[in-house]
């Protein structure tokens, strides 16, 4: 683009954009007749949209990067626990789990994978001691004596808590 106008107005110059297809431009043209536009209103909205839409790829593209690394992440870190003596209760649509079940398991318990997890009875200190993590939950029901800040620390994509 070259400025061909010697005016100081930046946002309303006059510029020659070289290379554009003529079919295009005279559709271009064509529009801004029947709607009652200029081409350069209609040009300037296209551009503008073009550039819109770059932004948003350039936002999801990272944004799925960023959710890569992180399943990617938990993965490793569930394999790695796998390593560890822990009992792992998983791929469940909905459980309900007792305190005396989770200390009767004789090892720290990993809930993963499932989709409504009830804790009806369980105290903070069987929390601590007793449940290892809680891995990618949509629901997980817990006493309000819990402290919701100490559960997040053993908690993965976990989508809901809810105080009962």
């Amino acid at each position: 683009m070259s400025d061909s106008s010697n005016t100081d107005n930046k946002e309303n110059r006059t510029v020659t954009i070289r290379g554009v297809d003529s079919k295009l431009y005279e559709r271009l043209v064509n529009l801004a007749r029947e709607t009652g536009k200029t081409v350069g209103e209609i040009t300037n909205q296209a551009i503008g949209n073009f550039l819109s839409a770059i932004s948003e790829a350039e936002m999801i593209t990272y944004n799925v990067k960023d959710s890569i690394k992180s399943t990617g992440k938990a993965f490793i870190d569930g394999f790695n626990e796998t390593k560890r003596n822990v009992f792992v209760v998983s791929n469940i649509g909905e459980i309900t789990v007792f305190k005396s079940e989770i200390v009767s398991a004789g090892k720290p318990v990993s809930f993963r994978n499932i989709g409504k997890l009830i804790l009806p009875d369980i105290d903070q200190d069987t929390l601590d001691k007793y449940v290892d993590s809680i891995i990618s939950v949509d629901e997980l029901i817990i006493p309000p004596s819990i402290n919701k800040l100490v559960l997040i620390r053993k908690a993965k994509f976990v989508k809901r808590i809810i105080q009962q």
